[in-house]
């Protein structure tokens, strides 16, 4: 299973780009998740770390499970929408790559009406949510799938948004992407004053786009960026420090947390199925 993280960063999940096209940015993200390196033939599995949103669109012929908490999704619909999340999102792929495009709190509020909340550690079908945009748009006889994705999607956020916002809550939304993005805030209350907002208005703006209390974004953003340094450091308990972690029992609380599981056992299991070994063959990490 390959490892992909779903947090927001200012490169894949930021806002809107006001400097280039809404297509450029679209591409950005897509091209940002990388390409799978030496997919195994058939079935593949790919795991995507706990973050914010984001849309599948799958080729027609290609089956995608997936699996996020105690939900598991026999055959996503053409066109999925996975909520923001707070544990690892499971995909089983069996035919061509979707199309992933990670979609900012800004995106959510352009695409659909309902409350991220609400579909957090969910994955619906576009449809659910009012998207109507990609309506046959998976169709593999009519082209380029991820040209045809970018260019709908950006039209409908440019043109036509269907919960257009005001100024001030505009601008919330996207200065509170980047105080999450920048990892220097770890409390709401901190979040709120640097903001110059009250906390009760931050947990609504949190929970209506982003899906989660604020407390449970900069967790989750600190959890993120200490785990991808535990990894990158041969699991290392000494490198966690530098991310407000006092030890290793207050990093694994949050490993339970966002993983289900200790982080060792969490990156174990990713690679062993990076190595091709079958879900049969793979020891049981949970």
């Amino acid at each position: 299973m390959l490892v992909f993280p779903m947090r927001s960063t200012t490169a894949v999940d930021g806002v809107m780009m006001t400097t280039r096209s809404v297509e450029g940015e679209l591409r950005s993200r897509i091209d940002a998740l990388g390409n799978v390196r030496h997919r195994p033939t058939g079935a593949f599995d790919v795991s995507r770390l706990p973050g914010t949103a984001r849309m599948l669109v799958i080729p027609e012929g290609t089956r995608v499970s997936a699996r996020i908490r105690n939900r598991y999704y026999d055959r996503l619909p053409d066109v999925a929408i996975v909520g923001p999340s707070s544990r690892p999102v499971a995909l089983q792929i069996d035919g061509k790559a979707p199309v992933e495009i990670p979609l900012s709190p800004l995106d959510w509020s352009r695409l659909t009406p309902v409350v991220a909340a609400t579909v957090a550690d969910r994955i619906l079908g576009a449809a659910d949510l009012g998207i109507t945009c990609l309506d046959d748009v998976a169709d593999t006889n009519k082209g380029d799938i991820a040209g045809r994705t970018i260019a709908r999607l950006a039209d409908a956020v440019v043109a036509r948004g269907i919960a257009p916002l005001d100024g001030t809550t505009v601008a919330l939304i996207a200065q509170l992407t980047a105080l999450i993005d920048a990892g220097d805030v770890d409390d709401a209350a901190t979040a709120a004053d640097h903001l110059s907002t009250s906390p009760h208005n931050l947990r609504r703006i949190a929970l209506r786009w982003f899906g989660f209390p604020p407390k449970t974004l900069l967790m989750r953003r600190r959890f993120i960026a200490a785990l991808e340094r535990f990894q990158e450091a041969g699991m290392d308990f000494a490198t966690i420090t530098n991310f407000g972690y006092f030890d290793a029992s207050h990093f694994l609380r949050d490993a339970n947390r966002f993983l289900g599981t200790t982080p060792r056992r969490y990156l174990r299991r990713i690679d062993a199925s990076a190595h091709g070994k079958s879900a049969s063959d793979r020891p049981d990490y949970r």
